[in-house]
């Protein structure tokens, strides 16, 4: 199901934010509010919909994914910060489940 309002794909990160701080510039300071807000609204919705899609994958013969330290240290090795960001919120939200 897509969403008009889905956030933006990239990453928001404190930069942005305190560029649009430093600017002055009420528009752009509003902007990236608005975009910062859809992204946290998109957040909520995936966070609550996780458990779901575990459910199914389960359901299908999948197992969980096991996040294991040497994944984590691979990904340090190469550098790869979006896969560390993936690996740091699956870390986030997992131990949120015990």
């Amino acid at each position: 199901m897509a969403s008009t309002n889905a956030a933006p794909l990239a990453a928001l990160y404190a930069v942005p934010m305190h560029d649009a701080i430093a600017s002055g510039d009420v528009s752009k300071m509003l902007a990236i509010r608005d975009q910062v807000l859809d992204y946290l609204t998109s957040a909520a919705a995936i966070e609550r919909l996780l458990p779901s899609l575990d459910r199914a994958l389960k359901a299908k013969g999948m197992p969980p994914q096991a996040l294991y330290g040497v994944s984590i240290q691979d990904a340090v090795a190469r550098g790869d910060q979006a896969e560390l960001a993936r690996l740091k919120a699956e870390v986030a939200y997992y131990s949120r489940l015990l």
